[in-house]
Parts: C-alpha cells; structure tokens; sequence
C-alpha cells in the first residue's frame, strides 16, 4: 500500500501498450515539431523604430504580446520533448508525485502531463508549477 496525502490506497500499475504508447509519441512529436516551426518564425518579436509615437506604442504591445506567445510556446516545446523522454525512459504515464498511473483520459487531453489530477489539483492549490518545479521564492530581509 502506498500511503498518498494522507490517503491509504493500493498502488496498481496499468503497463500501456504499444499501439497506445506510438499513439502518444506521434501525437507529442507532432506537436513538437508544429511549436519548433512556430518558435522559428521570430519576426513578430523583432524590434521596430518609428518616428511616431502611437506607432511605437503599438510596436511596443504587438511585441509583448509576441513575446508572452513564445514564451508559452518555449514552455510546450519543453514540455512535449520532456514527454517524450519520458516515453523513451519506460516512465510516461506515471505521475511525478505519487507515482501512481496518470488516467489515460487525461493524457488523451494533456499528452505531456506530469502528474495524475489528484497531484495536480494539490499542486495547483499549493501554487506548485506543472514540471514539478517548485516556484522561486525569495524572502525579504
């Protein structure tokens, strides 16, 4: 028995087959390489001069905006290649947290999930990031 957040449940280890784990990995290469073409087209975030100042300023929002979009797609080109080391290390599907099986539901939805919904609603609500990352934390003197 494995004891989960204070809950005694019996660990079960569901071995996903090949036909689903292929599934999986072209879905996850698929996407990684759709983000990897996205993140190589740049020239949204490029810097644009202007005499006007509305202009600027548009330049200046258009930028940002193209900047937060790479950035979310930095983050799920890292997300869909850790996935897939996963897959190649025989430990996808398993949750990071309590190393039970994620719901094949869930990854159908979310393939590069780290974590089973239980795990990840309790990290949600402890502000823990989705890799399993706890976030930066700086006190003040």
């Amino acid at each position: 028995t494995l004891l989960y957040r204070g809950w005694n449940r019996p660990k079960t280890r569901r071995i996903m087959t090949k036909v689903e784990l292929k599934k999986f990995k072209n879905t996850l290469t698929a996407r990684q390489s759709e983000l990897e073409r996205l993140i190589r087209n740049r020239e949204a975030a490029a810097i644009e001069t202007s005499a006007d100042a509305l202009d600027q300023i548009q330049h200046a929002v258009e930028r940002e905006l193209a900047l937060g979009t790479l950035a979310r797609e930095s983050a799920g080109l890292r997300d869909a290649r850790a996935a897939l080391r996963r897959i190649d290390e025989g430990v996808f599907g398993t949750c990071l947290d309590c190393d039970e099986d994620i719901n094949l539901k869930r990854l159908a939805a979310v393939p590069w999930a780290t974590r089973c919904i239980a795990c990840q609603d309790h990290a949600d609500r402890e502000g823990t990031a989705e890799n399993g990352f706890e976030p930066l934390r700086v006190e003040a003197a």
